[in-house]
This record gives structure tokens, C-alpha cells and sequence, in this order.
């Protein structure tokens, strides 16, 4: 749901079969945001991404659900503190 942009509360909501009010408040009996679970899947898809040399940071930025290439960097370089071309080269 991510890469087709489809990742918002409702979406997700309506293909468990639920509200998004109710999946709102189930995360929050669980102690965590949406939005935290969002973050944490981005990260995870973009790191493992960024292990194909094939993809550029403009097509994992697209994969990961940013519009723009300058917004996917700076949400990897807050989950990492590095650049994604830094964290590719480390990997290397």
C-alpha cells in the first residue's frame, strides 16, 4: 500500500474491515500511533531498498510513498543519521 500511495488510516481501516476509529483506537490500546507504525515500515522498505544498486533514491523515494526525493532523504537521515547514498555506500 505504501509505493501506490495508499497508505493512509482509512485505507488500511477499510481493507481490515474496520473504522479507521476503531483501528485508531486499537493502536493506541497497544500504546502506538499510526503514524509511528507508517514510519516504521518506510524505514524498513527504504533500508532494504537501498541494498539493490539497481534503484535510485528517486525510485525508493517513490516505493516508500514520497512524492519528492528531498523528503525521503530527510526522513532517512532522521531515522539513520545518514544520507541514503551514505547508508548504500556503508553497505557496500
Amino acid at each position: 500500500m505504501i509505493g501506490e500511495g495508499l497508505a493512509d488510516i482509512a485505507t488500511l481501516a477499510r481493507r481490515l474491515g474496520v473504522s479507521p476509529r476503531t483501528l485508531q483506537r486499537k493502536l493506541e490500546a497497544e500504546g502506538v500511533a499510526y503514524s509511528e507504525l507508517l514510519d516504521q515500515a518506510r524505514r524498513e522498505l527504504a533500508c532494504a531498498y537501498l541494498a539493490d544498486p539497481a534503484l535510485s533514491v528517486e525510485e525508493i523515494a517513490a516505493l516508500t510513498g514520497y512524492s519528492e526525493a528531498s523528503a525521503f532523504s530527510r526522513a532517512f537521515r532522521r531515522w539513520t543519521g545518514a544520507s541514503p547514498l551514505r547508508y548504500r555506500r556503508g553497505r557496500a
